[in-house]
């Protein structure tokens, strides 16, 4: 299923700026410690910089994925507008300052990294691979509509990247590489500039739907055609039970002919039939059937939900 980005971006926002806030938590202190089984140890050799570096990352990050998706027609980048501050709560941005950034920039949005915080850890192996690694990021995001004066979205993701001396079927690899302590926050960094980009268009998504097959030859033939994707065959076996007369295995076939009606994108259409199902199953009060029907429409509403989305952008 096709669904739209999350983040409810203006249709007239075609250029956005991307600025690091640079708020810490007075708690978040060990940008310069790492864990090394399970002992805290302070890190040698760490550019003063670190975390303006690794912001850095994280945000040009997320500006590849915006261009490459096509999501605004120019990105710009301000690392270093902001100076480090700290605190016990992550302060309001004044749209004084928001609009005083697009209006330099001439942009519509503008998209803040408000707060970064990532750890490293080490975690001995077995046999002679290196120690397994793990980097955990946490990056707090606020998108500003400098022309309403309206906060878009706040959004915390925590992201977790690990590596470790087993392939995908498990077996252990004793010849592993890992990447050491500032490359691995580095990628992390990324990843967590790439997870947040999917937030802002759209994308594929594995969905799952149940059917209804009563032990009769029509409703069996009806499923090869589905596995199949032949829905129109499919429509026309469950049709021949969708009246009134058929009681109870109406309710089935109208159930089946919305899911067919909304795999060929007539959402309308697979509204009214699940709405006949509906009325079926309330006729015989079949409390099992209602239940099921009930949480497809659910799922009918939050598909015509996206896919008007979907048209506006």
């Amino acid at each position: 299923m096709y669904k739209p980005g999350e983040v409810n971006v203006p249709s007239s926002a075609k250029n956005v700026a991307l600025v690091y806030r640079n708020f810490k938590y007075k708690n978040d202190t060990l940008q310069h410690y790492y864990k090394d089984n399970y002992q805290l140890k302070r890190a040698k050799g760490d550019p003063q910089n670190l975390d303006s570096l690794l912001a850095n990352y994280c945000l040009q990050e997320l500006a590849s994925n915006l261009k490459s998706h096509n999501s605004f027609d120019r990105v710009n980048i301000f690392p270093d507008i902001f100076q480090p501050h700290r605190g016990d709560k992550l302060p309001q941005l004044n749209f004084d300052m928001v609009k005083k950034i697009t209006n330099a920039s001439e942009t519509d949005l503008l998209v803040s990294l408000e707060s970064f915080s990532y750890f490293y850890s080490e975690y001995e192996s077995e046999g002679n691979a290196p120690d397994a690694r793990e980097v955990i990021t946490a990056a707090a995001w606020g998108v500003y509509n400098p022309k309403t004066e309206k906060m878009i979205e706040r959004k915390t993701m925590i992201d977790t990247i690990y590596w470790n001396p087993y392939d995908e079927n498990g077996n252990y690899q004793k010849d592993s590489k890992f990447p050491p302590r500032l490359a691995a926050l580095r990628i992390a960094s990324q990843l967590a500039g790439e997870n947040y980009s999917k937030r802002f268009y759209a994308s594929w998504e594995t969905v799952k739907r149940m059917y209804s097959i009563p032990p009769l030859p029509d409703f069996e033939a009806a499923e090869k055609y589905l596995l199949k994707n032949d829905w129109d065959n499919a429509i026309l076996l469950w049709k021949r039970y969708a009246e009134d007369k058929n009681g109870k295995l109406a309710i089935n076939a109208r159930y089946n002919l919305a899911l067919a009606y909304e795999m060929k994108d007539d959402i309308d259409l697979a509204w009214k039939w699940l709405l006949a199902a509906k009325q079926i199953a309330m006729d015989y009060h079949s409390r099992e059937n209602l239940k099921m029907i009930t949480k497809y429409q659910n799922v009918l509403v939050k598909r015509k939900e996206q896919i008007d989305r979907l048209n506006q952008e």
